[in-house]
């Protein structure tokens, strides 16, 4: 959304929505079939080895994410208030960022693999196997690090179809190459690291070559460093996405030792397909919000506020919406998905069937605490955006952790993140009522930021 147009809030919603949900499930359901092809292939243990690696994975995301969401935010109020110069510049510092932290954490996977592995917990065949996946893996790590922030700032440019495609054929590349690696060659964990690294790399280069060759607004230029306040604008308005983001990385570690400690290593494979089966609606829902976002940016830089609460409610209405029906379906079919993932395992079968329940249960109040941490980011209050973030995502979440399997045992840590959401919507209604729905429009351009 690059100017102002005729359509209604509601079309350009699903202008949005569409490709970001499509592009949200080619990622999920290439990760999915990967999960199946390793469970059944190399084995439970292998699922288990690439869940406690799940919180190293999550970082380089994390930061695709901040630099993302906070630099499409603010490229998106840019080009609602004219100042097409500094948009772009915002984006050219987008990209050093990106460049810079994914060279760091190719370059710490390639030389600290055996000390992250050892700080998972994993131990004898699980450590060998996580061991096998980082080396192969880190060599393609910057491409990670960078497809999803590319693919937002996409959508800004109008060519969300384009990174659709990308997204699609790597997803595809992605099964193919992981069929052929794992379930053909016999590579194990280096096939399907091997495999990942590749086909993000494929997705990756012709949405970066976009912006470089046909995009209009949104691409690089010369001489964007002249003012650095662009890259911590964005960084600090993309914290909380970041903080919400980066939280599996400690959630995971904290889950997975609870898990050892009071279920071992068949807890441990069904918590990796409880992931697995929950994946598909939490990106869903972070994906709606996304498309939420720069709808609320633009009119806010426009200087509509009718239009900025408008795009809030039809964005948490859809939501919650879904949030509902994904309940609805994972209790429907857990137990075909449980038997898909580790057909020779009972018992992980049966600790899936008390989680599940308490997994259905967080949706609803997760949906709404999303779309409001995501309003609050895309009005420019980090702040009260990264409150929401911290606190279902740190602070509430690891204190229940901690309470519930103190005082259930097992059954405690499937009911954290349920009993998380639902204290921390008190607090998001709270923050959105005294902040959200009181927020000040930006000044109208001058003749100069029009003109520059």
């Amino acid at each position: 959304m690059v100017s102002h147009n005729n359509a209604s809030l509601v079309r350009q919603f699903s202008n949005y929505a569409v490709p970001t949900v499509l592009a949200a499930w080619v990622y999920c359901m290439h990760s999915v079939i990967s999960g199946i092809f390793i469970g059944q292939h190399v084995g439970p243990d292998a699922l288990a080895a690439l869940n406690l690696l799940v919180p190293l994975l999550y970082l380089p995301y994390a930061f695709s994410v901040m630099i993302g969401v906070g630099g499409s935010t603010l490229v998106s109020r840019l080009l609602g208030e004219r100042r097409e110069r500094d948009a772009a510049e915002a984006f050219t510092q987008a990209l050093w960022l990106l460049v810079l932290c994914g060279v760091t954490f190719a370059l710490a996977i390639h030389f600290y693999a055996d000390t992250f592995v050892q700080w998972t917990g994993a131990r004898g065949e699980l450590a060998r196997l996580a061991k096998d996946f980082l080396h192969a893996y880190a060599p393609f790590v910057l491409f990670p690090t960078a497809c999803y922030a590319l693919e937002l700032f996409l959508r800004i440019e109008g060519a969300a179809k384009f990174g659709l495609v990308c997204l699609i054929a790597g997803g595809i590349v992605d099964v193919a190459l992981t069929w052929w690696m794992v379930g053909h060659l016999q590579w194990g964990m280096r096939g399907a690291a091997l495999a990942s690294g590749i086909s993000q790399a494929l997705a990756c280069m012709p949405m970066l070559a976009y912006h470089f060759v046909r995009a209009r607004h949104v691409r690089p230029v010369a001489h964007a460093f002249a003012r650095l306040d662009h890259a911590w604008r964005m960084a600090y308005n993309g914290a909380s996405e970041f903080l919400g983001e980066i939280a599996p990385s400690v959630t995971l570690f904290a889950f997975n030792h609870a898990i050892l400690r009071w279920l071992g290593d068949t807890g441990l494979v069904a918590f990796a397909v409880v992931e697995y089966m929950t994946m598909i609606a939490s990106v869903t829902m972070v994906a709606l919000v996304q498309s939420m976002q720069p709808i609320v940016s633009f009119q806010r830089g426009a200087g509509n506020a009718h239009a900025v609460s408008r795009g809030f409610s039809i964005g948490i209405m859809v939501t919650a919406g879904f949030a509902l029906a994904a309940a609805f379906a994972i209790l429907t079919l857990a137990q075909p998905l449980g038997a898909l993932f580790v057909p020779d395992s009972p018992a992980a079968q049966a600790l899936l069937r008390d989680a599940l329940p308490w997994c259905a249960l967080a949706f609803l109040p997760a949906a709404i605490n999303v779309a409001i941490s995501g309003y609050l980011t895309a009005i420019e209050a980090p702040l009260a955006s990264m409150i929401v973030a911290l606190l279902r995502s740190w602070l509430l979440l690891l204190s229940m952790l901690w309470l519930l399997s103190e005082w259930f045992g097992p059954r405690g840590i499937w009911m954290t993140v349920a009993m998380t959401e639902l204290a921390t919507l008190a607090v998001s209604i709270v923050l959105y009522v005294r902040r959200g729905r009181r927020f000040d429009l930006p000044a109208p351009a001058t003749a100069n930021q029009v003109l520059s």
